[in-house]
């Protein structure tokens, strides 16, 4: 008798587990925040919002990003901290740029393509500055990666290829995609760098040093341009927003819940039940 007795006590256990888990969810869909007489509130999910939430340039603490009124940088692009953006310069859908542990320089006409990352660390192991100072007419292909390095004027990094700290890539170099420059390499001007861990290629020719650096980096300057002329500097899409949500409330579809007016009441009804208690 005790044997089966045991042998259905995890049954029964897992059976109680399922029904708390049922009655847990049907509580969380009905009370909101645990109000007994709250509404019946749904999740709503990020994509299902009125508004776009991600600001793309912000300040950290006290470092804050400086940049003109001739740079684009994409809506879903994060600038953030101590991040200087000269003139003409572009960063491209998904790229980040991220200040928070030492300062970020980005040259004029210099192109950071989509979901590269620029960051910076505290400390490098050569003992110079640990920031990451890009030149004049740089670009930064997609999916880069640069951390606490210098990259000079008129250069490439190609895309999905890693600069580790105190890696320095003089004027007028190519780094070949995929490739992934060890701390503290020194590439020279004028060569072309690829592989893992980066090694010497060749040298580039004239041509590619005179028009093809050049040509890069106009035709991407030129893109963003395209981009910025369409991009208003203060949107107003929130206005057709609010037309179209008091349309909606107008033919009954939607209902608008003032959320803050409702953690009030809620307050101040555990403040009441509170003063009961002590009364009692």
């Amino acid at each position: 008798m005790l044997k089966h007795a045991a042998k259905l006590l995890p049954v029964a256990r897992a059976q109680l587990c399922e029904r708390a888990e049922v009655q847990i969810l049907s509580v969380r869909g009905i009370n909101f925040f645990n109000a007994p007489n709250g509404p019946s509130v749904k999740q709503v999910n990020i994509e299902d919002e009125w508004y776009n939430r991600q600001r793309n340039i912000f300040q950290l603490l006290d470092k804050q990003p400086y940049y003109p009124v001739d740079v684009f940088v994409a809506p879903n692009a994060v600038v953030c901290g101590d991040v200087d953006i000269y003139g003409g310069a572009s960063i491209f859908f998904g790229a980040v740029l991220r200040g928070d542990l030492n300062k970020i320089r980005l040259g004029n006409r210099s192109t950071v393509l989509d979901r590269a990352v620029i960051h910076a660390a505290r400390a490098v192991p050569t003992g110079l500055n640990a920031a990451t100072l890009i030149g004049d007419k740089v670009t930064v292909e997609p999916y880069a990666v640069l951390r606490s390095c210098r990259v000079e004027a008129k250069s490439i990094i190609g895309a999905r290829s890693i600069l580790c700290e105190g890696a320095v890539v003089e004027s007028e170099s190519i780094v070949a995609p995929n490739s992934v420059v060890p701390p503290a390499r020194r590439i020279p001007s004028g060569e072309l760098w690829g592989g893992n861990p980066a090694k010497f290629i060749r040298k580039l020719t004239a041509h590619e040093r005179d028009r093809v650096l050049d040509d890069v980096a106009n035709h991407y300057h030129n893109l963003a341009t395209m981009f910025r002329r369409e991009q208003f500097d203060h949107g107003t899409a929130w206005r057709d927003v609010e037309a179209w949500r008091q349309k909606l409330v107008d033919q009954g579809e939607y209902q608008w819940i003032n959320f803050r007016e409702q953690k009030y009441m809620m307050r101040l009804q555990h403040e009441a039940e509170a003063l009961e208690k002590l009364a009692s």
